[in-house]
């Protein structure tokens, strides 16, 4: 081969090869963020965790940043400095659960303050309504969420002494749990106030204790009921994961089979409760979807798609063992086809807030 040739064929292979580099796909390119999310944590209930995480498999699928602001000593002092940080770090915007309405006065001021949007699941109150950067608050109807368990106790329940574990006082939802439980028995009396004692039809109303929204403290509140009420027949918790420590309190008082329980929330260990029997329906809903809706609203806010200051209803389904499949899992941003399913579902409406 003469040697024009030979450098002929070596200029070929050399274009050959710039043609392939200057085809070949450049690396991705890690998308921009459209800023942060930040997540008020009160406290360490566990459905407060779901919540968190359901809001963060939102932000992720949005393309947010999203940081957490833990509180878990329930602090008001500490919730104002989580905000405060929030804004100084320059978050989009925050949502979450705040400590209570005494506290999300001064939450809600000093966000909009920085006019840093703020979406709240929970601690509705129609005072916050004009307030310029709240985007909305997102809840069940607290009172016809009580109610409606409530009346299945009316006609499915033995009657007899009958007990009520509260979750944290304070913010409003525990209380409306309460009055709506006891509007649902038909009970007479001061069911805002909601103390015992109480007559409502075959159901004598005659404890109750708060537990926190915690096993620990839904154990130690059982057992202060037990004490006082060797013969109860029906017990109301406000949320599984006192249901858990309440039924422990039982069985080790060897009372679990007397006792009808009923719960709140649907989370993965009151669905066992159902499935194993010892709890007998539970009215639900899911604080992962809760999550996941605030941060997709909070999203369509940023981008002038809807108005602010608006409230919105969470999905409830009041479950037996026979309903179980109804029931929207806490833990569904485990699975990206479930993630995909929720974002995909129409964003939800504005709705009338309770009285």
């Amino acid at each position: 081969m003469s040697k024009l040739i030979r450098i002929a064929a070596a200029l070929m292979i050399v274009a050959a090869l710039a043609t392939v580099v200057g085809t070949a796909k450049a690396p991705a390119q890690p998308k921009a963020s459209k800023g942060t999310i930040a997540f008020l944590l009160s406290g360490p209930d566990l459905y407060y965790q779901y919540g968190l995480k359901g809001a963060k498999a939102a932000a992720t699928r949005l393309g947010y940043d999203f940081k957490v602001y833990p509180n878990p000593n329930i602090s008001p002092s500490v919730e104002l400095a989580n905000v405060q940080n929030a804004i100084a770090q320059g978050s989009k915007a925050i949502t979450g659960y705040s400590v209570g309405l005494a506290t999300e006065s001064a939450s809600i001021t000093a966000a909009e303050r920085a006019n840093v949007p703020m979406f709240l699941i929970y601690g509705y109150s129609p005072k916050y309504m004009d307030k310029s950067n709240v985007v909305g608050f997102m809840q069940v109807d607290v009172v016809k969420y009580g109610k409606e368990l409530g009346n299945y106790v009316r006609t499915h329940a033995p009657g007899g002494k009958l007990a009520i574990i509260t979750g944290q006082l304070g913010r409003g939802d525990a209380e409306g749990y309460r009055t709506g439980f006891l509007q649902g028995l038909k009970c007479k009396g001061n069911l805002v106030k909601g103390e015992p004692p109480m007559t409502c039809g075959k159901f004598q109303y005659v404890a109750t204790e708060t537990g926190h929204w915690l096993r620990p403290a839904g154990l130690t509140a059982a057992q202060n009921i037990i004490a006082k009420v060797p013969d109860l027949k029906i017990l109301f918790s406000e949320n599984d994961d006192m249901a858990v420590g309440a039924h422990t309190a039982l069985v080790n008082a060897h009372k679990d089979k007397q006792v009808y329980m009923v719960s709140m929330n649907g989370a993965p260990y009151g669905i066992a409760g159902l499935q194993a029997g010892w709890i007998k329906a539970e009215n639900t809903d899911s604080p992962s979807l809760e999550g996941l809706n605030s941060v997709r609203l909070i999203d369509a806010y940023l981008n002038q798609k809807i108005d602010g200051n608006k409230f919105y209803l969470s999905h409830t389904v009041l479950a037996t063992k026979a309903g179980i499949r109804q029931i929207v899992p806490w833990n569904f941003f485990t699975s990206p086809a479930l993630v995909t399913k929720y974002m995909r579902a129409p964003l939800l409406k504005p709705s009338t807030p309770p009285r």
